[in-house]
C-alpha cells in the first residue's frame, strides 16, 4: 500500500502581506482637493520639468498634503498613496469627460457638461485640468476618428 501523507505534517511556508489601509473617505476626498487645487499647490505638482529640484519639491508637497489628510485623524496616509489617490480621481474624471464628449458626438453635437456621466466631484476636477491637453487634446489638431477627414 502507498504511504499517506498526513496533512497536518506538511507546512506551508506562510506569506505575508501587506496590509491594506483603509479606502479613502470623503471627507479625505474633499481635503486632497482643496489641498491640490490651490493655485501654488497645483502649479508646482502639474509642472512638466522633472530636474531634481522640481522633483524634490513635487514630494515635499505630496508629504505635506499627506501630513494634513493624515491629522484629520481616520487613518495615517503617505506621500504615495495620496498621490496616487489623486492620479486615480484625475483618470476617473478623465474617463468621465472622454465618456462625456462620445455621449455628445452621438447626439448631434452640444454643449459638454458632464452632467449625464459624472458627479461633482469628477467636474470639480476636470474644471481644474481644463486647459490640459490630457483632458481637452491639442487645440487646432485633428482627431483621425472623426467622419469624414480621410
Amino acid at each position: 500500500m502507498a504511504s499517506q501523507v498526513d496533512a497536518s505534517s506538511v507546512t506551508s511556508p506562510e506569506i505575508k502581506r501587506k496590509k491594506r489601509s483603509i479606502n479613502f473617505s470623503n471627507t479625505e476626498i474633499l481635503k486632497l482637493e482643496e489641498l491640490v487645487k490651490d493655485e501654488k499647490t497645483f502649479s508646482i505638482l502639474t509642472n512638466k520639468f522633472s530636474n531634481t529640484v522640481n522633483n524634490k519639491m513635487k514630494k515635499d508637497m505630496w508629504t505635506k498634503i499627506a501630513e494634513v489628510i493624515s491629522a484629520q485623524g481616520i487613518a495615517v496616509r503617505t506621500a504615495d498613496e495620496c498621490s496616487n489617490k489623486w492620479q486615480n480621481l484625475k483618470r476617473e474624471s478623465k474617463a468621465a469627460v472622454t465618456s462625456e464628449k462620445l455621449e455628445r458626438r452621438k447626439t448631434g453635437g452640444g454643449t459638454l457638461t458632464l452632467t449625464a456621466v459624472a458627479d461633482e466631484q469628477k467636474v470639480r476636477i476636470a474644471e481644474m485640468y481644463k486647459d490640459s491637453a490630457s483632458f481637452n487634446g491639442i487645440i487646432g489638431g485633428l482627431d483621425s476618428d472623426e467622419a469624414g477627414l480621410f
